[in-house]
């Protein structure tokens, strides 16, 4: 299984879109694929149009708590292959539940790809997101691209050199100006992250669109919708790189691992 993180400590940059969209493209093309909820305001939720039952849902906390099966928490989307596990707490409230236990909980998961989506600000979440996944891709926008380029540095070095969470390579998320990011000024980023550019998403008002919320406009994958506008053709470019072939993990044993960098001192 793969584990991939799309971090970085700044909000609004799309991670819970990308997260879902890329979780929903893999699906398409025949991998299980599990998402894990990590904000308490439910955006994975909300983007698949997953509707509140009337019945109660497990959720992760509960999970962790009860120490139950984390299949048990595993709801099935309206996409094949697709499932999601949806936390009922913010994934750095586990730190006060059992830190521990709830990276115990992924250990034997069955699936070909585990995206863990975060919330904003990353903060302690960072440690468990990061802690448990072998992978992750900082998401920089042109708005606040200086944040964002800060934020990616400290997230690579705390992933990198910390967490033995590999830094595959970053995404241009919600480009307004495409002259700014020329190929020369795109490489020299590359210089600086030491990492690659995965792809370059265009700022589109039918994708910002797909969040929900604004006015009567209701949340949905814009992956399924949106074919013509090039978002579709980007999406596919970072399921591809996922598919491919990646570089061997660093991570021999992702609880162990946190269990050293937790215990206190």
């Amino acid at each position: 299984m793969k584990s991939v993180t799309f971090a970085v400590s700044k909000g609004g940059v799309g991670k819970s879109l990308i997260t879902s969209n890329v979780g929903a493209a893999l699906a398409e093309k025949g991998n299980k694929v599990i998402l894990v909820e990590g904000d308490p305001n439910r955006p994975l939720q909300t983007i698949l149009g997953i509707e509140e039952s009337s019945k109660k849902v497990l959720t992760l906390d509960e999970v962790v708590t009860k120490n139950l099966e984390i299949e048990r928490a595993l709801h099935s989307t309206d996409f094949d292959n697709l499932f999601l596990i949806p936390s009922g707490v913010s994934l750095q409230d586990y730190f006060e539940i059992d830190p521990i236990n709830f990276a115990k909980k992924f250990v034997n998961l069955d699936a070909d790809f585990l995206l863990i989506d975060v919330p904003f600000p990353l903060g302690k979440a960072a440690f468990l997101s990061l802690g448990i996944c072998q992978y992750f891709i900082p998401i920089l926008t042109e708005d606040e691209f200086v944040l964002c380029v800060e934020s990616a540095i400290d997230t690579i070095r705390l992933g990198k050199y910390l967490l033995k969470c590999i830094p595959l390579g970053f995404i241009l998320n919600r480009v307004k100006n495409p002259e700014k990011f020329s190929e020369d000024f795109v490489k020299d980023l590359e210089n600086l992250l030491e990492i690659s550019c995965i792809t370059r998403i265009r700022e589109h008002p039918e994708v910002s669109k797909s969040y929900g919320g604004v006015g009567s406009h209701k949340a949905f994958l814009a992956y399924k919708k949106l074919v013509k506008n090039g978002f579709k053709k980007r999406i596919d470019e970072v399921v591809d790189f996922l598919a491919g072939e990646l570089p061997k993990t660093q991570k021999k044993d992702s609880v162990k691992l946190l269990q050293r960098i937790l215990a206190p001192a």
